[in-house]
């Protein structure tokens, strides 16, 4: 008797579990899924871009003054065999130091939050490569799910070795900036690359486990559900807790970082880089914080085109010599 007890507990406990393993899975691949949300936009070039979607909220601010009338399409390895990176190079001036351009989720190197900074820095006379990250607009199509950086960091990192082995441009000379997703993965890219230069990045998040908390509540879901969805996640070959882009600050040495972020921020909440910036002056770190008051998510540069463009153009010119 005591036997067919134990059975039938174990019998429940599995099927308990395989059900929360199966919610988990449903939820994971709603809100991972990015599997052509950038394809309505592959139309649009660095010529020719402007707020196709009304993205900017500051209506006096032109997008357009910072097209690229000269670029090349590019195509190259990420760290990851089997997956191939698109991109569109800007060549600067002579010798120019180079930034590489990651966007956010679900977004794409055709989207104006990657073509603004990118024109911004071109304008100044910086090389600028804007890549797609796997799943993302004309790169690799793995699995259509976004693994929030831990996999994407290595696509970022294929673009970096692939300016200094096409374009010689040495690796002292090369910086990466991000909005978002694209903000953390940009970090933990220069967690894992003792020589990636410098940083700039716009609305990040401190970690993993603390931001899928907050997201399962902004989207209704329980958060009992958390790891459900990470286990979904690993079953898919996604390891979302892999690394976080708080890490950046425990390993960025003497390199330097810049970070943005908004108090009005709903998206990704400020208190998130207020967390980054704890640990760099406890660390020592040469980082610096531009907090701005108010404005929704990556807004800054169309809310303070002045002094967006005085940051990110002075911050690297200053650390890429």
């Amino acid at each position: 008797m005591k036997k067919y007890w134990v059975l039938g507990s174990l019998s429940v406990f599995l099927i308990l579990l395989a059900a929360y393993v199966g919610v988990g899975y449903v939820m994971h691949q709603k809100l991972s899924h990015i599997q052509g949300r950038c394809d309505n936009f592959l139309h649009i070039k660095p010529d020719n871009f402007g707020d196709e979607t009304g993205f900017w909220k500051n209506k006096d601010f032109d997008p357009t003054q910072y097209r690229m009338k000269q670029y090349e399409s590019v195509k190259f390895p990420s760290r990851e065999e089997g997956i191939e990176i698109a991109g569109f190079f800007v060549s600067g001036q002579q010798d120019a130091p180079a930034v590489i351009v990651v966007h956010g989720l679900g977004s794409c190197k055709h989207k104006t939050t990657e073509m603004v900074p990118a024109g911004i820095l071109n304008k100044a006379g910086f090389n600028v490569l804007m890549i797609d990250v796997r799943d993302a607009g004309e790169s690799t199509l793995e699995d259509g799910l976004s693994a929030i950086g831990n996999e994407e960091y290595l696509d970022a990192l294929g673009a970096w070795d692939w300016l200094q082995k096409e374009k010689k441009i040495p690796a002292h000379k090369i910086g990466m900036m991000g909005n978002s997703m694209g903000a953390a993965t940009t970090l933990i890219a220069f967690s894992q690359e003792p020589k990636l230069a410098a940083v700039f990045v716009d609305a990040p998040f401190d970690n993993l486990t603390q931001i899928t908390s907050e997201e399962l509540k902004r989207e209704g879901y329980p958060q009992f559900l958390f790891y459900a969805g990470w286990a979904a996640g690993l079953l898919q070959g996604d390891n979302l807790l892999a690394f976080n882009p708080h890490e950046a600050i425990d390993k960025a040495g003497k390199r330097p970082l810049f970070i943005i972020h908004s108090t009005g921020d709903t998206r990704i909440g400020v208190h998130h880089s207020y967390q980054l910036r704890e640990k760099a002056q406890k660390a020592g770190v040469n980082a610096t914080f531009w907090i701005v008051e108010g404005i929704e998510h990556v807004q800054t540069a169309g809310a303070f085109p002045e002094e967006y463009e005085q940051k990110i153009v002075g911050f690297f010119k200053k650390v890429l010599r």
